[in-house]
């Protein structure tokens, strides 16, 4: 019977329970008027039975509502036989009684807890064991996030530094294959014309038509439907749709592949290169992974374009140099008769009038563009709305790389107008020690390296000479950045100035680096000129900054020389003359 009252509904518990209480309260009441002692034993009767019915809720309100009534008796009432009745009610009795009711509350749950300990509980667990499945897939996701990041940070900072396509493509192959470990995989890259497209570097099963060294056509290569979209995932069921139209979807289906992932990757409407990824099994790519294959084919992408201007002008460079070697074999030719050193001197000056003409064309046709290139990467390098810091440090690399080709096309320029004769230099008073500060400062904050590297000695003094600050920046700025890149990181480039015994102020930058042989000394400032030394060969350079240097110094009345010792380092030396009320066009 008490189990079916324990386990009935709440209104005949709670009836029960009031009935109990209301019981109670007339009894007590009676005996109080009669003056029984020990009354208050009855307290515990609704308490517990409180507790029983409705387990520690039960026993904490049954245990109030009596303490409450007790007390409010005894309050009402106030008489001496109702003392009587609380003989015994201390705080002790009150502690025990009300400890118990919730000992007895705690074994008798009620019953929805009860009902929870059955079946319901065995869907608890289910739904706990679902909670521990998702939050270890969740982990399992973001540690995959975190890995393709990290290689695709590091392919991107390999790719920009190639300078050969083929390198490009090397590291696509090799950082796609750590993330994906797929069964096939090729690079393909259009040529610069966008006539044909060639398969560069290939990885695992070998696809007949997709080998190192395979090509076609780029009409054909876009005529294929997996080129439809710029990023295209296929299971069996698509390659065999489009077997009939694809080559690729036939080949790859006639070897057994159940997954493919393609890349096509494009600037505007050229076809720069695809990538093909593929597997044995019905692998389905997790939208993680697709993201990051198109990440790393718009990085492959940029990354091409920057290698082959990169190669574009080092052959540009090669052709500059082979022209300039000509011209000097035919300069130095001898030994021939009048006749053949009149047409000798007409093809001469013909040639040195092409290649002028040349250059002037080439430098004209590249800035436009250089210029919008460097703006917009300026724009994006400074916007913190639309890209994140990754994306803001491209930019800059973007923007630095330009910056540097602009400085290329400027000396190309310069170069131009001497031999053209249309050279020419502003002339104004100014200091040039402030010119030199400039510099020094301007170096320092483009790379904060240079500043522990370049001494500049606390005895410059103010010089006043006439002519160009800017063509004078560009000097010592010329032979600054010379002396660092010839010397290594940890030796200092020292820059210092004494007055002449003309009154003429020199300027003298010296290295601790490879030093200069007295064989390329006498060819130092000749065009396109770069040292024989092979460590020397190894850094970047033109050839033309020191010729461009020394012709600017001249166009002021001043010189430029070398002192160097194999080994040991260099100093340039710059000579400027004062500057005086007689301007130097008629000094000259």
């Amino acid at each position: 019977m008490v189990r079916n009252l324990v386990e009935a509904e709440f209104l005949p518990r709670f009836g029960l329970a009031v009935g109990t209480y209301l019981l109670w309260a007339a009894i007590f009441v009676s005996l109080a008027q009669t003056g029984t002692a020990g009354a208050h034993v009855l307290t515990a009767v609704p308490v517990f039975l409180s507790a029983v019915l409705f387990g520690i809720r039960g026993a904490i309100v049954g245990s109030t509502l009596s303490l409450v009534t007790y007390a409010g008796l005894g309050v009402a009432m106030g008489t001496d036989t109702f003392d009587v009745l609380f003989r015994g009610g201390n705080l002790l009795n009150v502690s025990v009684l009300v400890s118990l009711a919730l000992i007895t509350g705690y074994v008798r749950r009620n019953p929805e807890q009860q009902a929870v300990s059955t079946e319901p509980k065995i869907e608890s667990d289910f739904n706990n064991d679902s909670e521990i499945e998702g939050w270890v897939d969740l982990h399992q996701i973001e540690q995959r996030r975190e890995q393709l990041l990290a290689i695709a940070a590091e392919f991107n900072s390999s790719a920009h530094k190639s300078s050969k396509v083929i390198d490009v493509s090397r590291s696509v192959v090799s950082h796609v294959s750590r993330a994906l470990n797929p069964d096939f995989m090729a690079v393909a890259v259009a040529d610069q014309e966008n006539r044909s497209i060639t398969i560069e570097q290939t990885l695992g099963l070998r696809l007949l038509g997709f080998s190192a060294g395979d090509g076609r056509s780029v009409s054909e290569a876009l005529s294929d439907p997996v080129t439809d979209l710029d990023l295209v995932v296929m299971n069996a069921d698509d390659l065999t749709a489009i077997s009939e139209r694809s080559y690729f979807a036939s080949t790859a289906a006639e070897s057994g592949i159940r997954s493919a992932l393609v890349s096509t990757l494009r600037d505007d409407e050229d076809l720069v290169a695809q990538i093909w990824i593929c597997a044995r099994t019905p692998a389905e790519y997790s939208e993680l992974e697709v993201e990051f294959i198109s990440h790393i084919s718009d990085h492959m992408k940029s990354a091409i374009v920057n290698a082959r201007n990169s190669e574009s002008l080092k052959q540009l460079q090669q052709y500059l140099v082979g022209q300039n070697e000509m011209l000097a074999q035919m300069q130095d030719g001898v030994d021939v008769t009048e006749g053949e050193l009149r047409v000798s001197h007409e093809q001469l000056t013909e040639l040195n009038d092409s290649k002028t003409q040349f250059m002037s064309e080439v430098a004209h046709e590249i800035k436009s563009p250089l210029a919008v290139m460097i703006g917009y990467a300026d724009l994006l390098r400074f916007d913190a709305v639309n890209l994140g810091p990754e994306q803001r440090e491209y930019a800059a690399s973007i923007e630095q790389s330009a910056r540097q080709l602009a400085v290329l096309i400027d000396d190309l320029s310069d170069l131009t107008n001497i031999e053209s004769g249309h050279f020419t230099t502003a002339k104004e008073p100014h200091n040039v020690v402030k010119v030199i500060d400039s510099v020094t400062e301007g170096l320092k904050v483009s790379d904060p390296n240079i500043e522990r590297r370049l001494l500049v000695s606390d005895a410059l003094f103010e010089f006043e000479v006439e002519g160009d600050p800017a063509r004078l920046s560009q000097v010592f700025t010329n032979l600054i950045t010379n002396a660092l890149k010839y010397s290594d990181d940890d030796q200092p480039v020292e820059i210092s100035t004494i007055r002449t015994d003309s009154e003429s102020i020199r300027i003298s930058v010296t290295d601790r680096g490879l030093g200069i042989s007295d064989e390329d000394i006498d060819r130092l400032f000749t065009p396109y000129f770069r040292s024989m030394n092979p460590e020397a060969k190894q850094r970047p350079g033109t050839g033309l900054g020191l010729f461009l240097s020394k012709s600017i110094v001249e166009q002021h009345g001043g010189s430029l020389t070398v002192s160097s010792e194999i080994g040991v380092g260099s100093t340039f030396m710059v000579e400027l003359p004062p500057y005086s009320s007689q301007s130097l066009a008629d000094v000259a």
